[in-house]
């Protein structure tokens, strides 16, 4: 079954709701101030069923230019155009602001019906027959089929029935498969059912009983039920009208605009990158004009941030972004309309490239160029523009769906098949330029680190994360690449350039030899660097020197800047274990008894001891233990 949206179009009184019910026997005009007024306020619905397995929903819009906010709700996301034109009045301003929503809005099919056909002499039919196509040509809509019909008498209604079909047949069908969406576009209660939304999906499947979230509050919410064209479903899909019962939100909580979205790749945001063209009828769009934004079924207001200085003149084309008043929810490849703030009328359109896009200000081709690539391109060059506008952040793989045109099978397809040019780490997708900028950053860090602690036996990881703008994912995936590469060596705790090995100068070498000796006559009392003598203390080397003599074996770290000898650490275990092991714990006095120590260089000894396993702490007192096997000490190291 093909299944697909029709929405009708045309000035108020041309006989578009009269159409709609001689070709299906729906009276879409539902509310009572329509059959009172006798004109379409609201949208209504209808269905329409073709024997060769295509079946259309039918949205009917409201002619009258105060209601256009409503046609615009009605008219995205249709795949064909009714447009209706009165053929004893012929093309009127609201045949024309219609015409060009639809084709702003990229519908993919049109026929237009000459109603009222009936009234109108055939020299006077063939006259609007003329200036529909005036209207139509050179557009994307020239040379459609234009029926004369009648609903009053039946006259066309078969060949317009074979218009559509043909339309219909012609038109690429959306794909299932795809993320689900849905704009909402009515929001009622029923009796004994409870909250109902209704809307066309735009793309995706839902089913009965599924979790959706509701965009842009972001709210969870169950499907309970579904219709469509009246009847109970277990499933809806693209090109499908759709009634759904939600369970968990009150019908308070819920708008037209709002949109059911199913994954976490969706997300509302208040600025939005577009393709804009503006009509060649319009007056110019002016930096910083605010305007009336439609896309699927929301209307919000922003203002036009240009790239480029200066107004856009009539017919113009232009890379802009809308900076809106409330959070949106669209995709990359959508098409929206703008209307002026006021007086209220249709000046432009376009395509969305960046939905919840970041804050830019003319900025140049690095942009530009992967902008149009996410548009005309193919999967691949899409999929690659979206991470180089991601940037260091990287693009999420789910999240690609929404920021190309593209589903997420064929996403996941061309990254697997296309990856140059793309790392995939996780479940995020850098461009390759990004990964070769991190790995030069990466190693020039690493140098620099090396040219001031020459004595270092390298970076942290810690610190080569932070020279990266990224997640620590990325600069962990360079710095293993670089590793495997033979560029950087590794150890547990420190990178290097590839066969650096740390040596002392001479002078290196004296202070080193002289450190040692003042460490090893102060014995348990374990001096810090800033008690260590005057010419070694004020050496602006001295911690790298130290740190040094750590990784030696020379000596061993009590704390950040507090050091002992080996030999005093060995002495102080075998005293402890001589005097206390076997015994009940013992306190600080007992300690410092044996050790001959004030308290400053006590607490950081016995500290060190709780790590090496020599003691372990009960309460304010310490259990000295017995080795389980030969001690091992532990050098200690602390970069």
């Amino acid at each position: 079954m093909r299944r697909l949206i029709l929405g009708t179009a045309g000035h108020i009184d041309h006989g578009k709701t009269a159409l709609v019910h001689a070709l299906t026997g729906v009276d879409t005009d539902r509310l009572p101030e329509e059959k009172r007024r006798g004109i379409t306020i609201d949208l209504g619905f209808a269905n329409l069923t073709f024997g060769d397995g295509i079946e259309i929903g039918i949205v009917d819009v409201p002619g009258h230019e105060a209601f256009i906010r409503n046609m615009l709700a009605g008219a995205t996301g249709i795949d064909v155009g009714l447009l209706v034109v009165a053929a004893d009045e012929g093309v009127m301003p609201q045949t024309r602001e219609h015409h060009a929503i639809l084709a702003l809005l990229g519908v993919r099919g049109l026929v237009v019906a000459l109603t009222k056909s009936d009234l109108a002499e055939p020299e006077w039919r063939d006259l609007v027959t003329d200036d529909v196509n005036g209207l139509l040509g050179p557009g994307p809509f020239a040379g459609c089929p234009i029926v004369a019909v009648s609903a009053r008498t039946g006259e066309g209604l078969d060949v317009l029935r074979d218009a559509l079909a043909a339309a219909a047949g012609r038109v690429a069908l959306r794909d299932e498969r795809d993320l689900f969406r849905l704009p909402i576009d009515r929001v009622f209660t029923v009796r004994g059912t409870g909250t109902v939304i209704t809307g066309t999906v735009w793309s995706g499947e839902i089913e009965r009983d599924a979790q959706v979230r509701i965009l842009p509050a972001d709210q969870i919410v169950r499907v309970r039920a579904i219709q469509s064209h009246g009847s109970d479903r277990e499933r809806a899909a693209a090109g499908q009208r759709a009634a759904l019962a939600l369970a968990g939100t009150p019908r308070t909580t819920l708008k037209r605009g709002d949109v059911l979205v199913a994954g976490d790749a969706w997300e509302a945001g208040p600025i939005v990158t577009v393709r804009l063209h503006v009509l060649r009828d319009a007056p110019p769009v002016r930096p910083g004009q605010r305007v009336r934004f439609h896309v699927g079924t929301t209307e919000a207001v922003g203002r036009v941030v240009p790239f480029r200085p200066g107004p856009l003149s009539p017919g113009d084309e232009a890379w802009v972004q809308i900076r809106l008043e409330q959070p949106v929810v669209a995709r990359a490849g959508d098409r929206f309309v703008i209307r002026s703030w006021s007086p209220v009328t249709t000046i432009a359109g376009g395509q969305i490239v960046e939905p919840a896009a970041p804050r830019r200000r003319r900025p140049g081709a690095e942009t530009t160029e992967p902008l149009r690539e996410i548009l005309t391109g193919g999967p691949a060059a899409a999929i690659a523009s979206a991470a180089t506008l991601a940037g260091w952040t990287g693009a999420s793989v789910s999240g690609l769906a929404v920021r190309t045109p593209h589903s997420p099978r064929v996403v996941e397809e061309t990254i697997e098949r296309e990856s140059d040019g793309l790392t995939r780490i996780g479940a995020t997708v850098w461009a390759g330029h990004v990964v070769e900028d991190a790995g030069q950053r990466i190693m020039k860090a690493v140098e620099e680190h090396q040219e001031r602690h020459p004595l270092s036996s390298g970076a942290t990881r810690e610190e080569l994360r932070a020279a990266l703008p990224a997640p620590a994912a990325l600069a962990d995936w360079v710095i293993h690449r670089m590793v495997v590469g033979g560029a950087l060596d590794a150890d547990a705790n420190h990178i290097r350039t590839a066969g650096f090995n740390p040596r002392l100068t001479a002078s290196q070498q004296m202070a080193a030899r002289t450190i040692q000796e003042v460490i090893e006559v102060a014995g348990f009392a374990a001096p810090a660097t800033a008690e260590l003598p005057t010419d070694l203390a004020s050496r602006p080397d001295l911690l790298d020197l130290l740190h040094y003599l750590v990784r030696a074996g020379a000596l061993i770290a009590l704390t950040t800047d507090r050091f002992a000898s080996p030999a005093a650490i060995d002495k102080a275990i075998r005293l402890v274990r001589d005097r206390f092991a076997g015994r009940e714990p013992v306190g600080p006095a007992d300690f410092r008894d044996v050790f001959g120590v004030s308290r400053k260089y006590l607490i950081p000894l016995l500290e060190y001891l709780d790590r090496v396993g020599v003691t372990a702490r009960a309460g304010d007192l310490r259990q000295v233990l017995s080795p389980p096997q030969p001690l091992q000490v532990e050098p200690g190291t602390l970069r």
